[in-house]
Parts: structure tokens; sequence; C-alpha cells
């Protein structure tokens, strides 16, 4: 237990050391903290003209629920950027130095963004059923499960892109690109049904798409990968993300792959 404890208040420790890192580069930190809830609410401001649904959803609550999503690929740009200028900076060569494990690094780094990431989606899930009008989640398991998975999948794609990145100003140019195409390709700006075939098949496979979707699901209570997005029951809400499921995995292994092959400790020199 004590191994448990020490290795635990090496993650804490880790996590700080982020929460430092980003603090320091007030850019960053305005992007990161703030840019997230400012594109939520904007978003969402929109209901579609009167009457406007999808699905038989409200389009604001539609446009709502996805709008929490938001927070993953913001994530990504924490803990990518952070990585670049700790290994940049020579941070991690000290740390390789220490006793602290490489599991609690990247531990630290994980924590920092999935808590980060879970303030500003609480303050947004608070913003959408109070102001848009939609309902408290249906599937509070299922929902959780979207965020847990949502945080891993990013987290895994932001440790293995990292290494690839050669410092702080690139890292910004390539989470730029993530972002937009996580917002307008994972059906959180549009219904995927407005994309032509080919474009469905692409979004589908994109990791955003399956949190968004399952998040909808548990929300809505509504099974939106089929045409009129029926109604589910709980365990059903399970069944119908299943395919979602093994797409993020999908992802999340991919992740972890670039991070063997391309993670490095020490600055690049380019």
């Amino acid at each position: 237990m004590s191994g448990f404890a020490g290795w635990t208040s090496m993650v804490w420790a880790q996590a700080r050391l982020n929460q430092t890192v980003l603090l320091r580069q007030r850019g960053l930190a305005f992007s990161v903290l703030l840019l997230p809830l400012f594109m939520a609410f904007a978003y969402t401001s929109a209901d579609g003209g009167p009457g406007a649904t999808v699905n038989g959803v409200p389009v604001a609550v539609f446009a709502a629920v996805g709008a929490v999503a938001m927070v993953f690929p913001f994530s990504y740009m924490t803990i990518s950027t952070g990585i670049v200028v700790r290994r940049e900076e020579r941070v991690y060569k000290r740390l390789r130095g220490s006793a602290l494990p490489t599991s609690a690094i990247f531990a630290g780094d994980i924590l920092h963004a999935t808590l980060v990431g879970a303030v500003q989606g609480a303050v947004i899930l608070v913003y959408v059923i109070t102001m848009v009008g939609a309902p408290v989640p249906r599937n509070i398991p299922l929902m959780v499960l979207a965020f847990l998975l949502g945080a891993a999948v990013f987290a895994a794609l932001a440790i293995g892109t990292a290494g690839l990145i050669p410092n702080y100003e690139v890292a910004q140019l390539v989470a730029l690109p993530v972002l937009l195409v996580c917002m307008f390709g994972s059906g959180m700006m549009l219904p995927l049904s407005e994309l032509p075939d080919w474009g469905q098949r692409v979004a589908e496979r994109l990791p955003l798409t399956p949190i968004v979707t399952m998040m909808r699901t548990a929300f809505l209570g509504r099974d939106f990968s089929r045409d009129g997005a029926p109604e589910v029951g709980f365990l059903e809400a399970f069944q119908v993300s299943a395919v979602g499921l093994g797409v993020a995995l999908l992802w999340i292994g991919v992740g972890l792959w670039s991070t063997r092959r391309y993670f490095r400790w020490d600055p690049r020199r380019v």
C-alpha cells in the first residue's frame, strides 16, 4: 500500500507540474482553459429556427449535448503541448534521472488534462441543462464511460504524436487541424446524415465521433447511429454503443503504438 501511495503522490506532483507549465504559457492557458467554454457557449446559442429538430430532438439540444465533447480536442492540445515544452526545456531529461517512474510521468500528464476537462465538461453540462433546456442524462454510467473513453483516446493520441512535434510553436499548429477535424467531422457541428455517403464513412471512423454519439445516446436515450434515432433502454444503450467503443479502443491502440515508436525524452534537433 505504501508503494501505491508513493506512486500516487508522484502522479499528483506531476499533474501539478503540468498545471505550472500550462499557466506559464499564457496564450496556451487561455486556449486550453477558456476557449472550450467560449466555443461551446457560442456553438449552442443558435437554435436553427423555430421548431427546428434533428431526428425529433430540438437543434439546440442536439448541438448542446455534442458540445460537451468539445473538451477532448483541447485535452489533446494540453497534453501534447505540455510534453513538447517539458521535453525542449529538458525537464524530462531531469525527471528521467530521478526516482520518478515513467508510468507516473504519463499518469500525471493524463490526470491533469482529465481534471481540467472534467471541470470544463461539468460547466458545459450545467449550462446545457439549465440554459439550453437539455434533459438530465438518462444513462449516467454510459455518460461517465463516454467521458473516460474520450479522455483516454485523446491522451493516447497526444502522447503518441508529441514525439513528432519539434517545438512549442509547431505543437499549437498541429493541435489546430485536430480541433477543426473533430468539430466538423465528428457530428458535433452537424448530423452525420448531412454528409455524403463517403463523408459519413470517414467521419464514423474519426476518434471523436464515437464519443459524441455515446454522449448523445446517454443524454437523450436514443440510438443516433440509426435512421430516426429510435429510443433505447438503459442496457440497450450500451449495446448500441459497442461499435463506437471498438473504434475508440482502436484509436487508443494507434496512440500506444505511436508512443512506442516516436516518443522521445531528449530535446529534438531540427
